[in-house]
């Protein structure tokens, strides 16, 4: 074979391995990639796709902190309103069938301005139970006659309470000083409503208690029937 065929047939064949190749090469696919393992970011478009804590409000010996409006409750809770209504003198009861209580709003401003008033009376219902169990109180036999409670509370323009006063005794010291004393502890409010405040630039609550002994499993220690109100002057 000539030299010059001979050339001819090699390039012919690496022509040929050629185009093999490149035919080889288009059918190779690359590996998909392999699924990422880890959990990938979720974009919530609904808050309802998050799992909620359970959050109990009414838990059992749980003391109010700074800023709560909460009811303190201990048991299946009796039939009624679960929300104010906007007359006032209209209640909302309470507590349980061995506690049995209600709350009320006492007169239309309180209902102008019931989240203000209903924060601080709710506080003050929590703390109220928690003194109504302590030994001294529980077993206090309450005479037919007792009066209601009456204290006037004063808050400064910031909320804080600065003054309390006795309007009307109960009957039994060791009541007036148990809501005295619940007084100091739960009354006070961030960031008040302007609004509310009196024409002497404070604000004037009116707290309202009236306790009757209730039942007694011992003949000594007794619950209450509580019925707590607040007004706005």
């Amino acid at each position: 074979m000539s030299r010059v065929r001979l050339n001819r047939f090699f390039t012919a064949m690496l022509f040929a391995v050629a185009i093999f190749a490149a035919g080889c090469a288009a059918d190779d696919k690359p590996p998909a990639p392999v699924p990422d393992a880890a959990p990938q970011p979720k974009l919530l478009s609904n808050l309802n796709d998050v799992a909620a804590t359970p959050v109990n409000p009414f838990a059992i010996h749980q003391v109010p902190q700074r800023g709560e409006g909460m009811l303190l409750d201990h048991g299946p809770t009796s039939a009624g309103p679960r929300t104010y209504q906007d007359e006032p003198g209209l209640s909302r009861e309470i507590g349980n069938e061995s506690n049995p209580g209600t709350v009320r709003l006492l007169n239309g401003k309180a209902a102008k301005f019931g989240t203000f008033a209903g924060v601080i009376l709710d506080r003050i219902y929590a703390r109220l139970i928690e003194a109504e169990r302590t030994e001294e109180i529980s077993r206090t036999r309450l005479p037919s006659e007792i009066k209601a409670v009456v204290i006037t509370a004063v808050l400064d323009k910031k909320g804080k309470l600065t003054e309390l006063i006795l309007e009307q005794h109960s009957g039994k010291v060791q009541i007036d000083q148990m809501m005295l004393d619940v007084c100091k502890k739960s009354i006070w409010y961030e960031n008040p409503p302007v609004e509310a405040l009196s024409a002497n630039g404070t604000y004037q609550l009116t707290i309202r208690l009236k306790l009757e002994n209730y039942a007694s499993l011992d003949e000594t220690h007794w619950s209450f029937i509580t019925d707590l109100g607040i007004g706005i002057s």
